[in-house]
C-alpha cells in the first residue's frame, strides 16, 4: 500500500523558559504510516505521544527532521500554510467531542464545510450522507445534549470525515464513554479501516490497542517497540452500527 506519511529523523525540542535547559519531546523518531493501516500510539505520560500526534496533524512543526504528507515535505512550514493542509487533509477525532452545542447534528457537519468554500446544497446532501454512514440520519435535527455519548462520538466521526482526509487522527476516542459504547466504536472504526481508511489512535488502554493492525510504543521521546500484524479489524457484518 502507498505511504501515506512519512517520518524522518523527527526531534522536538522545547526550552525551558528563562533558562538554557533543553528538554528533548521527540528523539529521532522514523516511522512510515500506510494507507488503510490503523494504528495504536501507546507510551506513559511524558513519553512523546502528544507531541507526536500533534506534528502529525499539522498542530506544531519539528525543531529537525522531515515530515511527508502525501507528497509534500511540510516540515517547516508557516502556520497559515499547516492550517490550510489540517483543514484539507486531516480528520480528527477527540476523546470529548468538541461539537457545538447549540448547533443540531446537521449543522455541526456543514459548518466545516462552510469554511472549505463549498457550496450549501453540496454541504448538505454530504453531511446527510455522513450522518447516515455512522448511524445517525435519524437524529439530524437534534443537539449535542440530546444525545448519548456514543452518538455524539458518530458525529465527531462523520465530521472528521468531511474533507476526506488522507489520516483520520484519534485522541482517547473511547475515553468518555462506556465499555459497550467504546466496543461499538471501535467497531466502526474497524468499518473504516476496511474501507481503506487510515488511523492513528492514542490509547492508554491495551485493549484498545489489540484491535490495531500496529502498535507503536513511546518512551522518553523514542520508539521503544514497533509492533506490526497486532490484529486485522474485521468490518462488521452488517455494514452499519446503531445505539
Amino acid at each position: 500500500m502507498p505511504t501515506v506519511a512519512s517520518l524522518q529523523n523527527l526531534f522536538k525540542i522545547y526550552r525551558k523558559p528563562g533558562t538554557d535547559i533543553e528538554v528533548y519531546a521527540l528523539r529521532d523518531v522514523s516511522i512510515d504510516f500506510e494507507q488503510g493501516q490503523y494504528t495504536a500510539i501507546m507510551g506513559a505520560s511524558g513519553s512523546g505521544k502528544s507531541t507526536l500526534m500533534n506534528i502529525i496533524g499539522c498542530l506544531d512543526q519539528p525543531t529537525s527532521g522531515r515530515y511527508i504528507l502525501g507528497e509534500d515535505d511540510i516540515s517547516q512550514l508557516q502556520d497559515d500554510a499547516l492550517s490550510e493542509i489540517r483543514s484539507r487533509r486531516i480528520g480528527f477525532i477527540f476523546q470529548n467531542f468538541n461539537l457545538i452545542q447549540q448547533l443540531t447534528v446537521l449543522e455541526n457537519l456543514e459548518v466545516p464545510m462552510f469554511y472549505l468554500g463549498i457550496p450549501p446544497h453540496e454541504r448538505h446532501r454530504r453531511a446527510v450522507e455522513l450522518a447516515h454512514r455512522v448511524g445517525l440520519e435519524q437524529r439530524l435535527d437534534h443537539r449535542p445534549m440530546q444525545l448519548s455519548g456514543g452518538q455524539q462520538q458518530r458525529v465527531c466521526i462523520a465530521r472528521a470525515l468531511i474533507n476526506e482526509p488522507l489520516i483520520l487522527l484519534a485522541d482517547e476516542p473511547t475515553g468518555a464513554l462506556d465499555s459497550k459504547t467504546g466496543v461499538q466504536i471501535l467497531q466502526l472504526f474497524d468499518e473504516l479501516v476496511a474501507q481503506g481508511r487510515t488511523i492513528i489512535m492514542v490509547t492508554h488502554d491495551p485493549t484498545v490497542a489489540h484491535r490495531c493492525q500496529r502498535v507503536i510504543h513511546l518512551h522518553d521521546g523514542q520508539i521503544s517497540r514497533d509492533e506490526l500484524n497486532a490484529r486485522h479489524p474485521v468490518a462488521a457484518e452488517d455494514g452499519q452500527l446503531t445505539g
